[in-house]
């Protein structure tokens, strides 16, 4: 895998631009009690990417102005509550399955992540993320099946794409339901 993809500000740029268009989208939907939805923005401040915009440093989200729910949409940025980019997890812990501890340390490096957080980040989705409902919906699909031990770099490596940042593109928005747990009221 090619790390210029986490030294691109441009794709940075793409991955906000797609939260943008998605927030967009939930809101023109309103509530379903039928109550406006007013903009709502988090601060984060994630890590591991360059350094961004202000706006890049936000998670958009929504409150309803009638019943007060909350609709935080879906996110390729984000992963959750998770402080680093979601490309970061995804794309460290790829890279991180079955090294030697030589090229452990020079990934750890390279990418400013610490090894505590690296393979707590692979024992998430060796564990974790396999048992969530979204796992559990899509695994059938995947034929012949993805190799758990190995995630994320088996299931990254499934996504047919003509450059390495479109295959990490179509992983992250493959990914977005776990992103949030209150798209939906």
């Amino acid at each position: 895998m090619c790390q210029a993809v986490l030294d691109d500000p441009g794709f940075f740029a793409l991955l906000l631009r797609i939260d943008q268009e998605e927030a967009s989208r939930i809101r023109a939907m309103r509530c379903p009690c039928g109550g406006p939805l007013h903009l709502a923005v988090y601060e984060r401040k994630p890590r591991g990417g360059p350094l961004h915009r202000e706006a890049d440093r936000s998670r958009l989200s929504f409150c309803c102005g009638q019943c007060r729910r909350r609709r935080t949409p879906r996110s390729v940025r984000f992963l959750g509550r998770r402080v680093y980019y979601s490309v970061m997890v995804v794309f460290a812990s790829a890279l991180a399955g079955g090294l030697n501890a030589r090229r452990e340390a020079h990934l750890m490096q390279a990418l400013r992540v610490p090894r505590l957080t690296l393979r707590r980040w692979l024992h998430w989705w060796v564990t974790e993320f396999v048992a969530t409902p979204f796992w559990a919906a899509v695994r059938a699909a995947l034929v012949p099946p993805i190799a758990v031990a190995r995630l994320p770099g088996s299931l990254l490596a499934r996504f047919a794409a003509a450059d390495e940042p479109s295959r990490v593109l179509a992983m992250l928005r493959w990914v977005t339901p776990l992103s949030t747990q209150s798209e939906g009221c």
